[in-house]
């Protein structure tokens, strides 16, 4: 994008949390974001902006970030389709014992949703681990290799 003060331009200031969607698991993650960027080029907008989404503490403010580095898991979006190690009959499992419709309404309940996406990220990957990890596979080893490479943070 080449901005200029000689070309005005639009855009949009949002937090990602309330990007929401009709499937999401109770806050806006990176799917909504996707249908945001696009319903805003669709009617004219040229530049969509983000408060932080860096990972937060107990107080879930974006500006009271916990890292400079990570970003919140909860702005991951999780589903099979989205997670290769996260199977439909997994994903139902542990889907299944949330409160979804309570999680979808209303305000934003940070402990809940954030229990459910990391339960959702962990089986992920424990099935990653016994899959790949076992075996060595080139993931794996791409893995490791990240793990060595940003493990200071």
């Amino acid at each position: 994008m080449n901005l200029s003060p000689d070309k005005p331009i639009a855009g949009l200031l949002s937090p990602l949390f309330a990007l929401r969607s009709e499937d999401d698991l109770g806050i806006g993650d990176v799917a909504g974001l996707r249908q945001f960027v696009d319903w805003a080029a669709d009617i004219g907008f040229e530049l969509v902006q983000l408060l932080p989404i860096n990972e937060t503490g107990n107080d879930n403010s974006p500006y009271n970030a916990i890292s400079s580095i990570a970003i919140d898991p909860t702005t991951i979006h999780v589903s099979p389709a989205a997670i290769k190690d996260l199977p439909e009959e997994d994903y139902a499992a542990i889907t299944g014992k949330a409160a979804l419709h309570t999680l979808r309404t209303g305000p934003v309940k940070y402990a809940g949703v954030k229990a459910l996406k990391r339960a959702l990220l962990e089986k992920a990957f424990d099935n990653f681990c016994a899959r790949d990890i076992k075996r060595n596979s080139s993931r794996a080893k791409k893995f490791r290799a990240f793990m060595k490479e940003h493990g200071a943070w």
